[in-house]
């Protein structure tokens, strides 16, 4: 019988030969739940250290959790993991939208794809069937073309798509994989090891059910879940404005607290003369309507129309780090090609947060004299230049002319420049970093330290206030607690946006999680407190760890900022001065291990903490590789 709360079962799929292999889910649900937690379990155990990220014997893996596709609010989260493009550690991706829950109706909870088929290739999904289709006729489209085509080839359009556009076809390293048109799975180069593997998209459909194991309990724990969000004051707030609209207002606390790195992070504060043209204010004016994932009770993401002109387009998406990718890092304050630029990014499958950065690299390279117009194709790379950002994003997802040279990131284009370029390239463990982390301490520092390398919802963590955001205080065990409240959000499928327990301003606590806990047991019949769901997380974090270990070689070396934030103050604004403390760095470093269990000089995990977690296995992996004693 299927599980409760389940799609049932893991497919296998063999892209060399194409074969397919059903496995029950069951197999791994009962230690990692779902979601990330099973594709992480299975790439630590399955992948060679010695192997290509871009190469065929990398593994990719798509995975959603037991609450996706059921009635608890805020359950559409879909996990995309693999081994990272750039860095050659954890890659580890997230995106939300209506993909996760119809691959569950129709029968599936993770997707492991292993090998590379000779031709580009989809994979349909429908009613526990599964089938590998050509998409030679594919190969090419933008994300929304390829969604396009699929519906009308089966005359559906409920059909839900999850894929790759040009970027990840030309295995840039900043592609990602893109769900409904909008909803991006970004960073760790993910779009790129599927193009390696020449798999265009997943296309599902189903009407299979998913049962629930205590529907009385289950309906119950829906309802207080649901009257929690009503208590959020900001619920009605993103309904009718949206994300960026509530929280990047002009005058929000948001755009001076750092997150958003001036003219590629030369500095932390922006012109207000400048915010008040791109601010959510200004902005609505393009706004037509906030749209919401599957299961979404407030919804947070606007369709963008702009009706005519030069930069005419219309779609779904605009969000705080659009601003930040497309406005403040390369100084454009004209809202309109910002919003094509965020646009054209879905279309392409190009991650804007990591595209963004060697963009805004190529820029100050320009501005200091070490590239030309001779090395641009003619473009002037001048600070507001949008006619130019919004070039070098074409010939990026095409690796076209100076597109090509920026393709495989900022850490691999400074070296390539050198000259001293790699002083300015932003980046972590070699993955572009979009984050500004010098004014907000708890940001900064998860940051930092995520295990994805450089992305900000592994960890970080942020207040409005700036009594908060520019403290030391309680850092290390902040980024801690976030560390394992994410994990618990990614094995079930649960948003870490709209939900007041689920807000950065909140403390995060184990209790955090007990209402997902009785969630997702009454739904599984699995008893699922919050303690096994804590515990379950700091397992999952400690595998990423191992993993960046053995794949990466990482160690405390690596926990460190890029060389501008770690010696450059902010230059202007009301926080001119902030800066990183090494010192005190460092120290919230040696806290920040000692909660995990490591290592504090090495940074590296010990046996006595992993086996505390029932981690003995990969103890003995560690000591196998050299890595543990």
């Amino acid at each position: 019988m299927k599980p409760h709360g389940y799609g049932g079962r893991v497919l296998r799929v063999d892209l060399t030969s194409g074969t397919l292999v059903d496995e029950p889910t069951m197999k791994y649900a009962k230690d990692w739940v779902g979601g990330r937690g099973i594709n992480e379990w299975i790439l630590f155990n399955e992948l060679d250290p010695v192997c290509r990220p871009l190469g065929p014997e990398n593994i990719f893996t798509i995975g959603v959790g037991p609450l996706v596709g059921t009635l608890s609010p805020f359950c559409s989260r879909v996990s995309v993991d693999t081994k990272n493009a750039f860095t050659g550690g954890v890659g580890s991706a997230n995106c939300g939208g209506h993909f996760g829950a119809e691959m569950k109706y129709a029968g599936y909870d993770n997707l492991i794809f292993t090998g590379r088929s000779e031709k580009p290739v989809y994979l349909w999904l429908c009613d526990g069937k599964a089938e590998l289709r050509d998409a030679s006729h594919l190969w090419g489209l933008t994300t929304w073309e390829t969604e396009k085509r699929i519906r009308t080839d089966e005359r559906d359009n409920e059909v839900r798509v999850i894929g790759i556009g040009q970027a990840g076809e030309n295995l840039v390293r900043s592609a990602c994989v893109m769900s409904d048109r909008a909803k991006a799975a970004g960073g760790s180069g993910v779009g790129a090891v599927m193009g390696s593997k020449n798999l265009k998209a997943v296309a599902a459909r189903g009407a299979l059910p998913i049962t629930v194991a205590e529907p009385g309990r289950f309906i119950k724990a829906v309802d207080a879940a649901r009257a929690k969000v009503e208590t959020f004051p900001k619920a009605k707030l993103y309904r009718k404005d949206g994300y960026y609209g509530v929280e990047s207002y002009y005058g929000s606390p948001a755009w001076e607290a750092g997150f958003r790195p001036v003219r590629n992070g030369q500095d932390g504060y922006w012109e207000p003369e400048k915010i008040k043209k791109v601010a959510g204010d200004s902005i609505k004016k393009y706004r037509e309507k906030i749209l919401a994932c599957y299961g979404c009770p407030v919804g947070c993401m606007p369709w963008m129309n702009i009706p005519d002109g030069p930069y005419a387009i219309k779609g779904e998406g605009w969000w705080n780090n659009s601003s930040n990718s497309f406005c403040t890092r390369v100084d454009v304050d004209n809202p309109e090609p910002a919003i094509k630029a965020h646009l054209l990014t879905n279309q392409y499958g190009l991650d804007g947060d990591n595209a963004s950065v060697v963009i805004a690299w190529a820029f100050e390279a320009y501005e200091k004299g070490l590239i030309t117009k001779e090395d641009t194709d003619g473009l002037e790379l001048t600070w507001g230049n949008h006619e130019a950002m919004l070039s070098l994003i074409h010939k990026l997802a095409h690796r076209e002319g100076f597109g090509e040279f920026l393709a495989d990131g900022v850490k691999a284009a400074s070296e390539k420049l050198g000259r001293g370029s790699e002083d300015f390239a932003l980046h972590i463990k070699g993955q572009d970093t979009v984050d500004g982390i010098r004014i907000s301490k708890g940001w900064g520092f998860g940051v930092v330290t995520s295990p994805a390398a450089g992305r900000h919802l592994r960890g970080a963590t942020h207040s409005f206030s700036p009594e908060k955001f520019r403290s030391w205080d309680n850092v290390a065990y902040n980024v801690h607690m976030q560390e394992q409240f994410k994990g618990i959000l990614d094995i079930t499928g649960t948003c870490l946006y709209n939900n007041r327990l689920l807000s950065w301003e909140t403390v995060i606590t184990p209790k955090s999680a007990e209402y997902i806990a009785e969630l997702a047991s009454s739904l599984t019949g699995m008893d699922l407190n919050y303690e096994r769901f804590t515990l379950i997380g700091k397992r999952l974090h400690n595998i990423e760890k191992a993993m960046n270990t053995i794949h990466g070689g990482f160690n405390r070396k690596d926990d460190y900022p890029p060389k501008r934030y770690w010696e450059e103050p902010v230059k202007s604004g009301p926080y001119k001065g902030d800066h990183i403390d090494h010192e005190t760095w460092d120290k919230t470093l040696d806290e920040y291990y000692g909660l995990h269990g490591w290592d504090p000089e090495t940074g590296l995990q010990t046996r006595k903490g992993l086996e505390e977690l029932g981690l003995t296995v990969v103890a003995d992996r560690l000591v196998a590789a050299g890595f543990l004693k």
